[in-house]
């Protein structure tokens, strides 16, 4: 790795840890807020399906347009910048299509769920804030991967800044006026988006963007022969990290949802530093491998990260009981060991997958769908029965074995792909011809 990209690389690791790490803090007070007693632990459970359902949404609409747009834009915008552009538009045109589709799914099933007479509160009237917040998460993602193609690190931090900023006062205003609800809570995630995606567009998008606008079939075609394997498989992985919250919420009960989701908010902290690693990695592992560097850095990674995981876990060990009792109350504290096995897991994963998942991701997206498929198998044949033997604690567990178990196969890939031929990537992925 460059000094170049280290420092890139420390910027975004550092900035969008910080900067999320507002809104994780948010959320435990809207968890603390919603659920001290059994009924508002069940409110917790319905706010933690919510946010499940568009990260859901988003590891389908956003996240795979993401990486489509890596294997291209970058160097189209050093050798092309009008062509860069119109790429630029084309993947623009795809998130929308496909956020008006989910949008109506997702008024569909509420109108369905509407008419089922459940136990505990049901999701279905919090629909339509749901959808109003994917299609926000859709907009702000769209400026944020104009600011990574760019390589404008600084700027993405900044517009990521303030997006969590502005959520934190949103959140901290509700609890101030003891107005904390979800319907609240999620009006306040969706509207705070919506206001960073239009005033970060007007300040931080190149200015010849809107001239340029216009779709071309050509980059229609080539962003969907990539992303007919990346939307699969990308979406049964992020169904995958949220499947655990969906199984809990409908297998258990209410109380039992809202204290694992936020459990897993907790326990997916270290997250942001594999996702702004991602942000850095994603532009430049195909010059990785062109260049033979990958080896060579991924040693580097890990001899960083495995003592750093080791390190923090054993901090948890010690201080996750007391912690929680302050952030979240005592009624959360009984899921203590739901997040130690849950942290695990996903420290295992940050110590081991930035660089092999950016690898696959980008040069084997065929690949990305036996991943997912790995990890939503593994969730099934381990986290669900072992759910039933001890409940919330049986679940993390599942997810814990389903960490390490996909993270192997990934290091694996991506040894052999690093090793391999440099061929176009898989799944008609090759740039076409202009």
């Amino acid at each position: 790795m460059t000094g170049r990209m280290a420092r890139h690389g420390l910027l975004v690791v550092v900035g969008r840890i910080g900067f999320v790490g507002l809104w994780f803090g948010a959320l435990m007070l809207v968890y603390r807020g919603l659920g001290q007693d059994e009924a508002g632990l069940a409110q917790a459970g319905l706010f933690a399906v919510a946010i499940a359902i568009v990260k859901l949404a988003s590891g389908c609409i956003v996240d795979p347009g993401d990486v489509a747009l890596m294997r291209r834009a970058p160097g189209l915008l050093l050798s092309d910048r009008l062509a860069a552009y119109r790429l630029l538009w084309a993947a623009f045109a795809l998130r929308l299509g496909a956020s008006a589709i989910a949008g109506v799914a997702l008024g569909m099933l509420a109108a369905v769920l509407s008419q089922i007479e459940a136990p505990g509160p049901s999701i279905a009237p919090l629909m339509g804030w749901v959808v109003a917040a994917i299609l926000t998460d859709m907009l702000f993602r769209s400026v944020m991967v104009v600011l990574q193609v760019q390589e404008r690190f600084p700027a993405l931090v900044l517009l990521e800044g303030a997006l969590q900023v502005a959520r934190l006062v949103a959140i901290l205003v509700l609890w101030a006026g003891d107005l904390i609800n979800v319907e609240r809570v999620l009006a306040a995630y969706t509207g705070v988006a919506l206001l960073a995606a239009l005033a970060g567009g007007a300040a931080l998008l190149p200015r010849g963007l809107v001239g340029a606008f216009a779709i071309r079939r050509v980059d229609v075609v080539d962003l969907a022969g990539a992303l007919k394997w990346l939307v699969p498989g990308m979406l049964l992985g992020v169904l995958s990290d949220r499947l655990d919250v969906l199984l809990v919420y409908g297998f258990g009960d209410g109380a039992d949802a809202g204290r694992y989701g936020a459990m897993v908010t907790l326990a997916l902290i270290p997250d942001l530093v594999a996702g702004s690693l991602a942000a850095i990695l994603q532009p430049r592992i195909a010059r990785m491998r062109e260049e033979g560097g990958y080896g060579a850095g991924l040693r580097l990674f890990l001899r960083i990260s495995v003592p750093g995981v080791v390190l923090v876990y054993g901090a948890a060990l010690l201080l996750a009981a007391p912690v929680i009792g302050l952030l979240l109350g005592p009624s959360y504290v009984p899921g203590v060991p739901v997040l130690l096995w849950l942290l695990a897991g996903t420290l295992f994963w940050l110590a081991v997958t930035p660089l092999p998942l950016a690898m696959v991701a980008v040069h084997a997206p065929k690949r990305i769908a036996i991943v997912a498929l790995s990890q939503s198998a593994l969730i099934l044949l381990t986290g669900l029965p072992l759910f039933w033997l001890w409940g919330e604690v049986g679940m993390a567990q599942g997810v814990c074995i389903m960490r390490v178990g996909v993270a192997t196969l990934l290091f694996v890939m991506a040894r052999r792909l690093a090793l391999g031929p440099q061929p176009d990537a898989e799944g008609g992925c090759a740039s076409p011809a202009r």
